[in-house]
Order: structure tokens, then sequence, then C-alpha cells
């Protein structure tokens, strides 16, 4: 039901610009004398920028491009923009009522109040540098983005938006702001804006993109970063402690071998502090072959707050056998749907997970799974996630 309203976002200024072959086949609606059906083309593209304003407010600026190849798409056009210049009431009112109509459902599913206001209609030829014929819409969206505190959070009235090949979504801000979250990754990411490059096909909970003011998260990052440098160390002097006074209560060769066993013992220390740090997620007692049970037994397992996202999901999947649902990390976790989008994303990127759609659900695994192993326990899970997928979809 979301997904149908969403796609009126693109399909209402189809059909208010008359395009025949998106207006009339999906919206029944009729079409303006002198729209781009007398052209008989699709436009060549299609921007969608959304302005956010730091009440929540946004300005919509939605532009449909095509090319002027020939005479006749020329003089087309020409009679086009004659037809808007004369009269931009009948296709702005179109418009806006649609966009209305969107606005109300997006009002109903976040509970904010809404409204569509100011729309304007202009038709005009640009150089890009090829010749083109641009219909634009502008309209102002009350109440769009949620505001969390200080914070802009975007994204939740046009969840699970479609974008095909054509189109393209830019979300900006104003200045003395930045970018703090977005998901999924977006094509590009610009000073004071993101873009998405279709073809695009959000899922629930996307797009999402949170906008902080630019002086708290000056403020705020500096202090974290101190925080956790002495967190680490902490840690790294407690885990190399053991360690060092096992190396020195061990017999010496001699004068000449001092500074290599120094050496060794600072290697030794640091990799002690990461078998360490594993051993302690998997319940280990301590590194194996350290022949200090004093030093294994007080060594506590590492604190996920020094773990960073990415090791935080890794870890996650490896501790339930390799294989789980992207759903189950994020309740494990404690992070919102979009956070865990972003986390795993780059991890599948960078070669370190792997996923795999199950129904509606997402499935990650470690690249080194193999379901063969479960001895057809593997099989059951995946029965079991189909009939959880079959219940949700009833």
């Amino acid at each position: 039901m979301q997904r149908t309203v969403l796609l009126l976002v693109v399909v209402a200024v189809a059909a208010s610009a008359g395009l025949a072959s998106i207006g009339a086949a999906q919206s029944g609606a009729g079409l303006q004398a002198g729209g781009f059906d007398q052209m008989d083309v699709n436009p060549d593209d299609v921007l969608i920028e959304v302005s956010v304003e730091p009440d929540g407010d946004a300005v919509w600026e939605t532009q449909y491009r095509v090319q002027l190849a020939n005479d006749d798409e020329e003089q087309a056009f020409e009679e086009l923009r004659a037809d808007v210049e004369s009269d931009p009431d009948a296709y702005a009112s179109q418009f806006g009522e649609r966009m209305r109509a969107t606005a109300d459902t997006a009002e109903n599913a976040t509970g904010r109040k809404m409204n569509v206001t100011n729309v304007t209609v202009t038709a005009d030829r640009r150089e890009l540098p090829q010749s083109y014929g641009v219909l634009t819409y502008r309209f102002e969206w009350s109440n769009f983005a949620a505001v969390d505190g200080s914070r802009l959070v975007v994204g939740d009235a046009i969840d699970a938006l479609f974008l095909d090949e054509t189109s393209s979504l830019i979300v900006s801000w104003e200045d003395g702001y930045r970018l703090g979250d977005a998901s999924p990754s977006p094509t590009e990411t610009r000073d004071s804006a993101v873009v998405w490059q279709g073809p695009v096909d959000f899922t629930e909970g996307e797009p999402r993109v949170t906008i902080e003011p630019e002086g708290r998260s000056a403020g705020a990052v500096p202090l974290v970063a101190v925080g956790l440098l002495v967190a680490i160390v902490a840690v790294v002097g407690y885990r190399r402690r053991p360690w060092g006074s096992s190396e020195a209560s061990s017999p010496s060769e001699g004068p000449a071998a001092t500074a290599d066993e120094s050496a060794d013992d600072a290697e030794d220390s640091k990799s002690a502090a990461a078998a360490t740090a594993v051993a302690g997620a998997d319940g280990d007692d301590g590194p194996a072959g350290s022949g200090d049970d004093t030093g294994a037994d007080s060594a506590a397992p590492i604190d996920d707050d020094l773990l960073s996202n990415e090791e935080q999901v890794l870890r996650l999947v490896e501790a339930n056998g390799g294989r789980m649902k992207q759903k189950r990390v994020a309740e494990e976790l404690d992070w919102t749907a979009a956070k865990t989008s972003q986390v795993v994303t780059g991890l599948r990127d960078e070669g370190d997970l792997d996923g795999f759609r199950l129904g509606r659900e997402n499935v990650l695994s470690l690249p080194d799974y193999d379901a063969t192993t479960d001895d057809g326990e593997g099989d059951e899970e995946d029965d079991e996630g189909k009939a959880d997928d079959a219940g949700d979809g009833e």
C-alpha cells in the first residue's frame, strides 16, 4: 500500500505533464492539452530534488527533461511551453491535488501533520549542453522531515520509493548542517547533499538521511575519540602485563639476546591482545600456548563499546554459526534498520559479508560459511524462514 502511494510522486508528475505512456496507463487521469504526449516520447531523465529546512519543511523540485533532437520535437515543446505559460494553473492544480493526496497518506503513516502548498510549473529550454525541453514542478511540503531535537531525519514520508533507470533523487540541506547517516549508501555524497541515481528499489525503512548541526557533531566527536583512546590504552596495558611477567621469568640467553627478546616481547604482546579479544568473543579461556594460567584467567572479555560497528556485526554472525537474518542483527544490537543496513552494505562491499534474500528477509552469512556442514540444519532454518516470511505476507 505504501509503495503504491509513493509511486504517485512520479506518476502524478507524469500525468500532470501529459506523459501518455505513464499517466494514462497508471493513473487513468485525463491528459492536459499540449503536454509531452504531443511529442510521443518519454522523458530522457527525471530529477527529483528535496531541499530540507531546519523546521522539517521541504521544498520539492521535479524536473522532466526531454532532449530536442529534431525540428518536430522542438516545435512540439514550444507549443507545450506556450500552453503552460498561458494557463499554468491548469497544470499546477492537477499536480497539486495528486501531491496533496500523497502527503495525506504520508501523514497517516508518520503521524505528522502535512500539507502541499505553493505549487508552480514552468517550461523552458536549456542547453545541457544538448538542447533539452525541461518541465519543472515546484512545491512546498510541510513537516516532510521528522525533527528529533536538533537533528532532522528524512525519508519516512517516501518510504520504499522506487527510482527507475532514468530517475535521480537528491536530498540537500542548508549551511550549518552536516550528514550524520544515510541508508542505503548514496551514489554520490556532496558537501550539503546526497544523491541516489536509479535504478534503486528502496526497501522498507529506506531511504533515510540523518542531518545534524555542524557545531553539535564537532563538539561531540573529539570527546568520544578521547574517551575511546583512553579505554584502548588501558585495555592494551592490562593485556600486556601478564605476558611481560611471563617473559621476564624465563631464563635469559645473554646480553646479546636482550634487544631481540624485547622486540619479540612487544610483538607477542600485540598478538596476545588481539588473540585475547577474539577468544573473549568466543568464550575461550585465553590465548593457546601462553603457559600462564593466571594471565589467561584474569583477561576479561572485550567490551562491545571498543568494537567498531562492523566488528560487532561480524562477531554476532560468527557467534550464530556464520549465518543469521539482518532483522535479528538489528534486534540483538538494538540498532535501527537504517543503521544496520548501512553497516551491512559496507561489509558486503568489502567482501567481509555475504547476503541473500529469503522471502522478504535479508539473510547474512560469512564468506566461508558452508551450509552443507550443518547436516541439514541449514535447510530446516531456510524452511522455517520461508514459513515465517509467508506468515508475514499474510
